[in-house]
């Protein structure tokens, strides 16, 4: 009895372990990350636009440059502070894990930028999410085994969820150049995704790698950008006026400084599989924000940008993606 006893009081008390409670804050961090990277959609749209209307010269090869070597040269300049003291003490994996972040990360938002100024946002969104269906693959073929049932189920259920969400997709998707360049840009996010979680890179402090990172991609960006034929002066018209200084400091805080350093730190904590599962709460969160951001895009920059209608298909196309994202996010796991 007395042992009944003890087990009883044991069962009642029991708390999670370390590993549990770890992976369920890295749970929580990447979900409320979706909300910037959902929101990055129109406010990408909304700079791209109000930079066509002040300077109509400009090619779209040269802004898409323009605009990763100021978004992510500034959000270099933010972590600078806090990671200068530990710039002499970088080794070599953590140069290894930020070059890689760095060429995956950089070619797959510069083409994903380059698409949105020729598709739809919705499309953009919808294409992004196939990274549901090519992490697993990657992931499947680096460990040689299948992926779970479960991890196939919630992979068809966002697939076929961001194909209802996508306002009108049925009837003006085709497979222009924009579509097929984010459909590449998609393949290079999706590595990205899988580079984080590689365990070679555990030990490495996840600031200091943003910080490196953010820094490569602005110095790439910066030498494409002059490789395009941009010039000084240019640069200076696509960002002279306010409300398109407005829309980048929005995306540098939010959708870059915030949310990489959330995905580098955090990420590691869960599978690649299901961070790409989760990540794919962004288009219901980019369907919410294009019902008003454009309408305070246009306020803000005097330009046309007009919202998206909120369609039923919402309701339906929202439930099945956090469906599937709640499937994996609720599997019982420990860390490694």
């Amino acid at each position: 009895m007395r042992a009944d006893r003890y087990n009883w009081s044991l069962m009642q008390s029991s708390e999670p372990s370390p590993g549990a409670v770890l992976i369920r804050k890295a749970r929580v961090l990447l979900i409320g990350s979706t909300l910037f990277w959902g929101a990055s959609f129109p406010l990408m749209r909304g700079l791209e636009l109000a930079q066509k209307e002040h300077a109509p010269e400009g090619s779209d090869l040269g802004m898409a440059c323009a605009d990763m070597a100021v978004r992510f040269g500034l959000a270099a300049l933010v972590f600078l502070p806090f990671y200068i003291g530990q710039l002499r003490t970088i080794n070599f994996r953590e140069w290894s894990q930020a070059i890689g972040l760095g060429l995956f990360a950089g070619v797959g938002l510069y083409l994903q930028t380059l698409g949105l100024a020729w598709t739809d946002a919705s499309v953009s969104a919808f294409l992004t999410q196939l990274y549901a269906l090519i992490v697993p693959l990657i992931v499947s073929m680096r460990d040689r085994r299948w992926p779970s049932l479960r991890v196939i189920v919630a992979c068809v259920m966002v697939l076929a969820g961001v194909a209802v969400l996508s306002p009108g997709l049925l009837t003006h998707f085709t497979l222009g150049p924009g579509a097929i360049i984010i459909i590449i840009s998609t393949g290079f996010l999706a590595c990205q995704i899988v580079w984080v979680e590689r365990p070679l890179y555990v030990e490495n402090r996840s600031g200091l790698v943003t910080f490196l990172m953010f820094a490569i991609l602005a110095g790439l960006f910066a030498v494409a950008y002059l490789g395009t034929g941009g010039t000084v002066l240019q640069g200076a018209a696509l960002f002279g006026t306010p409300g398109i200084w407005g829309l980048m400091v929005a995306l540098i805080i939010f959708c870059t400084a915030i949310n990489f350093w959330i995905m580098n730190a955090w990420q590691r904590c869960v599978s690649a599989t299901e961070a790409g599962l989760i990540y794919c709460i962004e288009p219901v969160i980019a369907t919410v924000m294009s019902a008003f951001l454009p309408g305070w895009i246009s306020y803000w920059t005097g330009i046309h940008y007009e919202n998206e209608a909120l369609p039923w298909t919402l309701i339906l196309g929202g439930a099945m993606i956090l469906s599937a994202t709640m499937l994996v996010a609720t599997e019982k796991r420990t860390a490694d």
